[in-house]
């Protein structure tokens, strides 16, 4: 059973942030590669999202997730408080214009959509403070 402190603070950040995005490490710092994907994907549609990095507390975080949403890998995409998926169904729903769809948002020309990756320093991501007690 996942801690419940950390399950409340779980909840409470999803329900905060519109667009939020559970991560091996941060836009600027993708640690895996579903996860720079995921990111990419976001940057492309020009959105602002929250980010938190599940590496320094990747365990609990995987109990807490499954019991929120019953799914334990990571990336994980929420959008107004719902999980929309991982890596491959976040790039399955950008191409079919389900994803803009879900952010609200026009979707992207082609040419955009295909264009360079944004600078490091580009992305629209603001990070929600999470402290993981114990880790």
């Amino acid at each position: 059973m996942a801690d419940q402190e950390l399950t409340e603070r779980v909840q409470e950040l999803i329900s905060e942030n519109p667009v939020l995005l559970f991560m091996k490490g941060t836009p600027t710092a993708p640690r895996c590669g579903f996860s720079m994907r995921t990111v990419q994907v976001l940057d492309q549609m020009g959105v602002e999202y929250g980010a938190i990095d599940v590496l320094p507390a990747l365990q609990p975080l995987r109990e807490v997730t499954s019991e929120i949403s019953d799914w334990e890998t990571f990336p994980q995409l929420y959008v107004n408080g719902d999980l929309l998926g991982g890596a491959d169904i976040v790039e399955e729903m950008f191409t079919n214009g389900e994803l803009a769809e879900s952010l609200g948002v026009e979707q992207p020309a082609r040419q955009e959509a295909e264009a360079e990756p944004a600078a490091a320093g580009d992305s629209p991501y603001q990070s929600p403070p999470m402290k993981i007690e114990g880790s």
